[in-house]
């Protein structure tokens, strides 16, 4: 049979199981005999149907592997594979070893990427890595799959649980130690690209992160019960009906991309060259500034809602170019203690400098540095992130601090990166344009309680 053939049949048997599992309903909890006996013949076909298409499947992957490396040797007008070609295909392609791989295959393969994209020589060492990999260099465009959700927590928690000063390293360490490294030839890309997201975005440092296969709308349910309260009563007596709120906070996925990033051909012709570590942080550094921005103060109007924007008023000062040691204390106070509880501060690096000088009623500063201990600087002993993307001056209408749980504001990204190259664009200037597009949404789950809010100048 055909696979296609084979896949048809699949469909039809998961259909007879799905059927036949129905008719297990209400009273009726076992198959008769002849019910029996036809459940276990349809779950056997499927069985050995499963197992002849993924032998048909693997049968398809190899020859297509085959076809491609004979299809690169006959292609006219192409001689850039040369000797290094028929050394390759002398050897053959197991489909790769990605186990066995190194940083440094990894590496070179996103640069033998990069090199047949632009029609460049691949040395023997660019195919022995691609091989190693499994890794197809050939192909136009790169779908790099963000980390999933666990592995960014990690990245995540050594910025937000680290002094900044040692984050990148950590972040790195915590990805690639505590997982055994990537296994893919994209992963080298990926990391820095993500860690440097994270350098450039103080929300994402704080922000759950949510990573989903599909950007269909994601709608998170939520329930304020918190006006409610149970009662005593008599013996006897009637209870009433008391309904809490319920409602949902919806993400969508907006698209950003990092605009063109121009490589000169000198650069992809360098064999020295670490284009892998070069346009990875290049691309996280400008996806980070946008996503932050949006992340910060995005309308929430067919953008992402910024976390200044959906935060809710907590005190108001009394000036408009000063913040004190009591309007910190009732800003704190203004938050539900319910989500004071792991709850940090938000603020732009210089009111930040301008609140490092506010001391207690005892002559103490407020601002504890934990650059000795590792640990984040803390305010009034709460963390503290930067976000350079919030009002920069203490001046009337400003809203200046962020105080709550942080993490209540949620950052939903959508399946992978698409990167691409730019054929003739800028062939005039002997370039090459590479680009990336992302899709990405945040919002802060509030069900009624405001779990972050702000410091408003008068």
């Amino acid at each position: 049979m055909t696979i296609k053939e084979l896949r048809e049949k699949r469909a039809q048997l998961a259909a007879e199981v799905k059927r036949m599992s129905g008719l297990l309903t209400g009273d009726k909890t076992a198959f008769t005999a002849e019910e029996q006996a036809q459940w276990e013949r349809v779950n056997a076909e499927y069985d050995s149907n499963a197992a002849a298409l993924k032998i048909a499947e693997r049968a398809e992957q190899v020859e297509s592997e085959s076809r491609s490396r004979e299809d690169r040797r006959t292609l006219p007008g192409r001689d850039d594979m040369g000797a290094d070609e028929a050394r390759s295909s002398s050897r053959g392609n197991t489909g790769g070893n990605a186990a066995a791989a190194t940083e440094e295959d990894r590496s070179i393969a996103i640069q033998a990427w990069f090199r047949e994209q632009c029609g460049h020589d691949l040395e023997e060492r660019h195919v022995e890595a691609c091989e190693r990999l499994g890794f197809n260099p050939r192909r136009r465009n790169l779908d790099i799959e963000l980390l999933p959700t666990t592995r960014h927590q990690a990245l995540t928690a050594a910025f937000r649980n680290g002094h900044q000063s040692g984050a990148h390293k950590r972040a790195l360490s915590a990805n690639l130690g505590s997982t055994g490294g990537v296994t893919v030839a994209p992963g080298t890309l990926v990391t820095s690209l993500e860690v440097a997201m994270l350098d450039f975005s103080g929300v994402m440092q704080v922000a759950d992160t949510i990573r989903t296969p599909s950007g269909e709308p994601l709608t998170w349910p939520t329930a304020n019960d918190t006006s409610n309260s149970g009662r005593q009563i008599g013996e006897s007596a009637a209870v009433t009906t008391l309904d809490p709120t319920f409602a949902g906070v919806t993400w969508s996925a907006y698209k950003f991309t990092s605009d063109e990033i121009l490589v000169p051909t000198e650069l992809l012709e360098d064999s020295v060259f670490d284009i892998a570590g070069v346009i990875g942080p290049m691309l996280g550094e400008r996806l980070g500034r946008i996503l932050e921005s949006k992340f910060t103060t995005g309308t929430g109007a067919a953008t992402p809602k910024g976390i200044v924007t959906a935060a809710t008023l907590g005190h108001t000062t009394a000036s408009a170019t000063a913040i004190t040691y009591d309007e910190i204390i009732r800003l704190e106070h203004s938050v539900d203690p319910a989500y004071r509880n792991s709850a940090g501060y938000m603020m732009h690096d210089s009111v930040m400098l301008a609140l490092r000088l506010l001391k207690d009623g005892n002559g103490q500063y407020l601002w504890r540095s934990g650059v000795d201990s590792d640990r984040p600087d803390t305010l009034n002993s709460r963390p503290v992130t930067v976000n350079q993307n919030m009002a920069s001056t203490i001046e009337s209408a400003a809203k200046t601090v962020l105080f709550g749980q942080l993490n209540k504001y949620k950052v939903r990204m959508v399946n992978a990166i698409r990167l691409y190259r730019l054929v003739e664009r800028h062939r005039e200037n002997d370039q090459d344009a590479f680009l990336a597009f992302v899709r990405a949404d945040g919002n802060l789950l509030d069900a009624g309680v405001a779990p972050v809010k702000y410091l408003l100048q008068a």
